[in-house]
């Protein structure tokens, strides 16, 4: 046996280092190769002629810096196939010999590029966490994420305000006792939502606010599965506060929709502020039609002996102006087709904050005492009436559809940027052990392009903004009706209405993705002076329709809208591909409550709104149809706008 130290019997040093994965080189006093085991450099030639150029003042610096001291460095060495890659270099001095080296080499490239790929990714995860949270800090709705043993791992803003303890203290503790107020009602939507994988939505649930003066919150609460691959990863839970719109559909309810009598309010001046259903369906005028309007001028009929009342004589006005108490007045008022009816009116003072006070009036239809012979001709028209709209549904159901069209897609968003997190942290994770870095990467690769990161970055803003404007609406106007007055809606301005519908189309998005392609052929418009709310839900109504008269059809449809400019006109079209509208029934469509569809699948409203809101503008709508071929509505809009009414 060969004694310690030394190598055994037939083997030498050049076998051994001919063994080693690294390039060996011996090098003399001037730097001169005298031993290489593999690669490039032959003896006598300088080492210095392996270093990539860029590298040489470095590694002479390093050799200064080291003195006869063993030193360590990288730098681009040649390699064989005359290419440079990076290399760890270690020199060693050789006792024996002074002024010679032995120097290693190893080829780091395939390290370093590791090391690059790494940073980047890791970069890549703070861009998305970021994106995440800002998205999270922003949008108007409760965000949280529970794990499998119901504790509460992520919250933002809006859900961290509603729990029990300071946000600090909520992360990995249970929900219950995070959320005390709002998890009882919407646990078992939890649970069954982790049970069947599927989404629970819909469900209303009511906390506490911050401030006691304030009362309860109402919060439209789901529950989203969170998979990555095939792992059940948790629930996400998206509360919408709907406080204002609960409120406003149970005064509309109690007040607006069943009170039998008729109702409306007018301000000083006495032009109507506000009408419920029933004065609607007795008078024949949509609420919408007479805003703004001086109700004696509109409804007040001629009295029985043929001689004009002024408005100065008018027992109503008497009443409100003179600020008595409530009184009852006999009149008779004039329906929009021109018959008239007596009524028992009951006047109240509205003290609106200055000026002439306003009324609240209720009325009574009398025609069967005063006018028994009309009885039959008034039973005839109670089905056409009942056929016009009230207006007040669309001025707040809209905005509604608004905010939970966009509170779906924000969902969706939510629910699409949380598993592309998930993706990332799962391809960190040192769990996976030797897993090939290429192989992490494909995963991250595949979840961002699921996620679409860019679509989420550019829609998402819209749809908050949408979503807070269309509860800023429904909060006026139930501000609006519980102090029995209506403001005006504010001026015409100038807007943008190519993007308006694009706009349109992000909210829509669900509703048109699964059946149609959507193509915008979108000529140069100047911006347009128009009440642009009222617009986008024209736009709205007609794309929804496009993309209901396309479920039907085998193949997937076509929606196609563009926009032009005709001299002083704007002109806007949605054409589609689907079975078209029969001749008969074509000038129908816009009449209120006409609908084809199954009961309970529309109101027959959206194209009776449509007409309405054009001619407010000073516009038209058309609509030409083909059965088998496709629809197309045309809307022309004055691009200077109609002139407010005074």
């Amino acid at each position: 046996m060969a004694p310690a130290g030394s190598l055994p019997p037939g083997i030498d040093a050049t076998v051994l280092a001919a063994a080693l994965p690294h390039t060996v080189w011996v090098l003399a006093g001037a730097g001169e190769i005298e031993y290489a085991n593999r690669g490039p450099g032959s003896p006598g030639e300088p080492w210095s002629f392996l270093v990539h150029p860029e590298d040489l003042a470095a590694v002479e610096s390093a050799a200064r810096v080291a003195g006869a001291g063993p030193y360590e460095l990288e730098c681009r060495l040649k390699r064989v196939d005359g290419s440079f890659g990076r290399h760890g270099v270690r020199f060693t001095p050789v006792d024996a010999r002074p002024g010679w080296w032995i120097a290693t080499g190893t080829d780091v490239e395939e390290r370093a590029a590791l090391r690059d790929e790494l940073a980047g990714a890791r970069r890549r995860v703070t861009e998305t966490l970021s994106l995440l949270e800002t998205l999270e800090a922003a949008a108007p709705a409760g965000f949280g994420f529970v794990d499998s043993d119901s504790r509460l791992i992520r919250v933002n803003e809006t859900l961290a305000a509603m729990g029990s303890v300071a946000r600090g203290e909520q992360l990995g503790r249970p929900v219950d006792e995070v959320l005390p107020g709002v998890w009882p009602q919407i646990a078992a939507n939890y649970h069954r939502a982790w049970q069947t994988e599927t989404a629970i939505v819909g469900t209303v649930v009511t906390a506490p606010s911050q401030g006691e003066a304030e009362g309860p919150r109402s919060w439209l609460a789901g529950c989203y599965p969170v998979r990555v691959e095939d792992r059940m990863m948790g629930v996400g839970l998206v509360l919408v506060d709907v406080t204002e719109r609960e409120q406003a559909q149970a005064f509309r309810s109690v007040i607006m929709d069943d009170m039998a009598e008729g109702l409306y309010t007018v301000d000083g001046d006495g032009k109507l502020t506000s009408m419920n259903r029933a004065a609607s369906e007795m008078l024949g005028w949509a609420e919408k039609d007479l805003l703004g309007l001086s109700v004696h001028d509109t409804v007040h009929a001629v009295p029985w002996n043929g001689t004009p009342q002024p408005e100065s004589e008018c027992p109503l006005r008497r009443i409100r102006t003179a600020g008595q108490s409530a009184q009852t007045v006999d009149e008779t008022f004039v329906r929009r087709d021109g018959t008239t009816f007596g009524v028992a009116c009951s006047v109240a003072p509205l003290e609106t904050g200055g000026g002439l006070p306003g009324a609240v009036v209720t009325f009574r239809d009398m025609t069967e005492v005063r006018r028994a012979e009309l009885e039959a001709r008034h039973d005839q028209k109670l089905e056409s009436l009942g056929r016009l709209s009230a207006g007040l549904a669309h001025e707040i159901n809209t905005p509604i559809q608004f905010v939970g069209d966009n509170t779906r897609f924000l969902a969706d968003a939510y629910q699409d940027m949380l598993d592309l997190l998930l993706v990332y942290r799962e391809c960190m994770t040192p769990a996976l052990g030797e897993l090939q870095w290429s192989e992490r990467t494909e995963r991250a690769q595949r979840a961002e392009a699921k996620a679409d990161v860019e679509y989420l970055a550019t829609e998402i803003p819209a749809a908050v903004s949408q979503s807070l404007e269309g509860v800023e609406r429904v909060a006026s106007l139930v501000r609006a009706m519980k102090s029995f007055s209506y403001k005006d809606s504010t001026e015409q301005s100038y807007a943008d209405l190519n993007e308006a519908l694009r706009t349109t189309l992000t909210v829509a998005r669900n509703e048109v993705k699964y059946v149609a392609d959507v193509v915008l052929d979108l000529g140069e418009l100047p911006d347009v002076l128009c009440h642009l709310g009222d617009l986008n839900q024209v736009f709205l109504n007609l794309l929804v329709n496009a993309a209901d008269a396309l479920k039907d059809k085998a193949e997937r449809g076509e929606i196609r809208i563009t926009s032009r400019v005709e001299g002083p006109t704007a002109v806007i079209s949605f054409a589609d591909n689907g079975t078209g509208i029969p001749a008969d029934i074509q000038q129908s469509i816009f009449e209120p409550f006409f609908t084809t569809k199954e009961v309970g699948k529309g109101t027959g409203q959206g194209l009776a709104l449509a007409r309405a809101v054009l001619e407010k503008h000073g516009g038209s709508i058309e609509v030409r149809s083909v059965v088998g071929e496709g629809t197309e509505f045309t809307l022309r809009l004055p691009v200077a706008g109609r002139p407010e009414t005074a």
